[in-house]
């Protein structure tokens, strides 16, 4: 055999050697092979309407302007919104992990077991996509489009914002008050009842002098007002019913800031705003604040007087 029909043969074994290798690489359907998916998802202000349904339960996430989001008709937090069409974006290139249908029980990701997201925009087409069970990665979870079966991993927050419920997506504030607006504080709590007067740059408490410190620290509290949660239905009809444990008034030099009534219950109060211009909260909901987050907002009257000073 000649040197020259040696290198011949040697070549087309190292040819026919990658080409074998090439195809089992890709028959195995390896979770190494990315590209092929994208949710091309629009601009985040190119989207007014945003589903997430898993059975017969659905949340719609419903664009009012460009700052106000609703969810399932009640106030949605804007920053979760926010969240959810960044998270559209924000992944590592998606990695096949399966070709055929006989994975989508097991991956969670058929009609039944899948949560389907589903993004509109006027004169944009619906991105759909279902997502699935997580993933072996934190953050990751599988997905794939309807009508496809390929299946995907994907990274990022996606899967965890897609997983909230309706009252995660509600706006939890009740109220938001800038402290140096405040001209007057009001507090019912039982028997001690007080008000708290802006003097110039004092306070006074019942017409006394109050600790400025402690001021301060209150009115710090009213700059956000935030719940934990909110009420059932039922839970709100009985919190009517109730006479309110204790009540708030914060007034600034235009009017009524904010009107509260808080309604005891075990480890926590339900909270209603009833009146005040500022910014926050919806009329009629009942929300749920944690006891020291109301011992915040209506503290004792001692704990707005002076300090005496120490004896020598």
């Amino acid at each position: 055999m000649s040197a020259k029909q040696l290198r011949l043969i040697i070549l087309t074994l190292a040819v026919v050697l990658l080409l074998w290798g090439a195809s089992e690489r890709l028959s195995r359907g390896s979770d190494t092979v990315t590209g092929g998916f994208s949710l091309s998802a629009p601009a985040p202000a190119d989207v007014d309407t945003i589903s997430l349904i898993k059975g017969k339960d659905s949340i719609v996430l419903a664009r009012q302007s460009a700052t106000a989001w609703t969810v399932n008709g009640r106030r949605a937090a804007l920053d979760g919104v926010n969240e959810l069409l960044h998270a559209l974006h924000d992944s590592a290139p998606p990695e096949l992990v399966a070709q055929d249908s006989s994975s989508f029980g097991r991956l969670n990701v058929d009609g039944a077991t899948g949560r389907r997201l589903r993004v509109h925009g006027p004169g944009q087409p619906v991105r759909e996509v279902i997502i699935g069970a997580r993933g072996s990665e934190y953050g990751s979870a599988y997905l794939r489009r309807p009508g496809d079966s390929h299946v995907y991993l994907w990274r990022g927050r996606l899967a965890t914002l897609a997983d909230r419920t309706v009252d995660e997506w509600r706006d939890k504030r009740i109220a938001a008050v800038a402290p140096d607006s405040v001209v007057l504080v009001d507090v019912e709590r039982g028997n001690d009842r007080y008000a708290l007067r802006r003097a110039g740059k004092a306070w006074t408490l019942d017409g006394a002098a109050a600790d400025s410190g402690a001021v301060a620290r209150l009115l710090e509290k009213y700059r956000t007002v935030t719940a934990a949660g909110f009420a059932t239905p039922a839970q709100a009809d009985s919190a009517r019913a109730q006479r309110p444990a204790r009540r708030l008034t914060v007034r600034s030099a235009r009017g009524m800031s904010v009107a509260l009534v808080f309604d005891s219950i075990p480890g926590a109060f339900w909270v209603r705003r009833t009146g005040g211009a500022a910014p926050g909260g919806e009329t009629g909901v009942v929300y749920r604040m944690n006891a020291w987050d109301v011992d915040g907002l209506t503290p004792a009257s001692r704990s707005l007087k002076p300090t005496a000073p120490a004896k020598p």
